[in-house]
């Protein structure tokens, strides 16, 4: 889970009902964070809106790697679930996303939740460890964008 104290060192861009998004480019490019909140509906133009900002913000910025933090997820309904993975992980896919380093929700029905989320099978090519902890998502990337820079 991330310390939000953490997050002070990133400008924030974006601040919606069920997503926080900070810009991290300052200190690893093509990085952002996003912390992803509340119960997901299709029915709430917010949820949609928010979606749509974080892959435009992927393609405007050409973002690699998310370090999503979803500790404060809720249930994920499986219409949710297979508009993300018909619509939001594709669309990350093309706009040039490839890793999404995501951090468990705080509580157990978030957590299978998340696990459905990320299951590869749906999520194209993005790749989708979890972590347990920002730091170590953090070194992760930085090490995931270094092999990518070296090969």
């Amino acid at each position: 889970m991330t310390n939000r104290k953490l997050l002070d060192n990133y400008t924030k861009v974006y601040d919606g009902k069920f997503a926080e998004i900070y810009d991290m480019s300052n200190e690893i490019p093509f990085v952002a964070f996003a912390y992803w909140k509340g119960f997901y509906r299709l029915s709430d133009a917010d949820f949609v809106k928010d979606m749509t900002f974080s892959t435009e913000y992927i393609h405007d910025q050409r973002i690699k790697v998310y370090i999503s933090d979803h500790s404060m997820l809720q249930v994920v309904s499986e219409d949710v679930l297979a508009w993300l993975h018909q619509n939001w992980y594709p669309k990350a896919t093309q706009y040039g996303l490839l890793v999404e380093a995501a951090l468990d929700a705080n509580n157990v029905f978030g957590q299978l939740s998340l696990q459905k989320m990320l299951d590869d099978s749906k999520t194209g090519k993005i790749l989708t460890p979890k972590f347990t902890d920002f730091l170590t998502a953090k070194k992760f990337v930085q090490e995931f964008l270094n092999s990518k820079t070296n090969s």
